[in-house]
């Protein structure tokens, strides 16, 4: 059950990062090589969560799926790790849309004081 839990809370995360990088891409804002790099990036963090456990139970010999070893403790950690992951990644996207921004914003404002 915990481990449902766990899945349950950081699929809302992965399926808000996908959706954002989706619409980053129609948007234009992103190309299509870092759109593909960064959608498999996320399809590889929900690929280990969704893996990673019970490749540990079934390599120490326990049930696929208990979830005695799982202690709401380290729900909670990897869930706040994702959510963290998905900050720092959407801060980055944040950033390097203002650069470009204030990119363009100097090539008018040079522009402009080349004419006087």
């Amino acid at each position: 059950m915990r481990y449902f839990i766990l899945i349950l809370l950081n699929l809302p995360v992965i399926i808000l990062a996908v959706a954002n990088i989706v619409t980053q891409y129609k948007l234009n804002k992103i190309s299509a090589r870092k759109f593909r790099w960064t959608l498999v990036i996320w399809l590889v963090v929900f690929a280990i969560i969704t893996a990673s456990f019970p490749v540990y139970n079934l390599l120490s010999g326990r049930e696929l799926f208990a979830a005695s070893a799982l202690s709401f403790f380290d729900i909670a950690e990897i869930v706040t790790i994702v959510w963290l992951f998905y900050i720092a990644n959407r801060q980055r996207q944040k950033l390097r849309e203002n650069e470009k921004m204030l990119r363009d914003l100097h090539k008018v404002l040079a522009i402009k004081l080349a004419e006087k």
